[in-house]
Formats: structure tokens, sequence, C-alpha cells
């Protein structure tokens, strides 16, 4: 079984090589040379915000109507049925302060979710001072 710096290191050297396809995808070398953009921009950001100047123009813009409706899309998935009591997180904190059996019953749960099965040996995690970003550097 793989340790844990084995794993960390595997994942290391695989975000790297994702990393260089889309500096790859975006610019046309893996170091993230911009001299490949084909716009008047000098950067990355300059060039997105140039598409976007230019999409905007095309479509007529978005409205303030369009946001407020986005927004009151966004806040009724999160919220969902929650009652006007329970619909900010400031409401749902003074409710946990308040309720104490809530509180404790909370905090038990959370205390039972970490028990001794839940501990790894030195041997199962492996060299804690692996240096992480020298794996990074060499992916």
């Amino acid at each position: 079984m793989p340790t844990l710096i084995e794993r960390l290191t595997a994942l290391a050297t695989a975000v790297k090589t994702e990393t260089k396809a889309i500096r790859t995808m975006v610019t046309g070398t893996n170091n993230g040379n911009v001299g490949g953009l084909t716009t008047t921009a000098t950067n990355l950001v300059g060039a997105i915000n140039e598409v976007r100047t230019v999409a905007i123009a095309a479509s007529g813009g978005v409205t303030q109507q369009d946001i407020d409706d986005a927004t009151a899309a966004v806040k009724a998935e999160i919220l969902g049925t929650a009652g006007p009591t329970v619909d900010t997180l400031k409401e749902i904190a003074d409710l946990l302060a308040t309720n104490t059996s809530t509180d404790a019953a909370l905090a038990t749960v959370v205390a039972n979710k970490a028990n001794s099965s839940d501990v790894y040996t030195q041997a199962q995690i492996g060299n804690p001072d692996t240096d992480l970003v020298a794996i990074w550097n060499n992916a």
C-alpha cells in the first residue's frame, strides 16, 4: 500500500502535468509565455478582457435586471426551503448558540468522527519532511 507521501508525490506530479497542459492550451507553450496571443493585449487577462468587451458589445450587454435575476436564482438554490428564521448564516449561528442541546449534539457527532481508526502510523504516512515543492518543481 503506498504511503501518504507517495500518494502526495503522485498527486503533485499529476497536477503539474495538467498545469503544463493547460498552459499549452492557453498560450501555446508549457511555461506560460503569452507571446502566441493574437489580440492586442500583452497578457492573458488583458486578452480575456478584450474578448469580453467585444462579446458584451455584440450581445447588447448584461442589464441590472439580468444580474438581479441571477442573484435571486442562486439565493433560492442555496436556501432551498429554509424558513425566514434561518435564511442567513447569522440566524443559523444565533440558533446554534441559544440551543445548547443541538450544539452539544453536533459537538458529540464531530468528536465521534475522529476515532482511533482514523490515526495513521508514520510508516503509513511516510516521511513528513518530504519536500513537496521540490517534487512539484521536478514534475
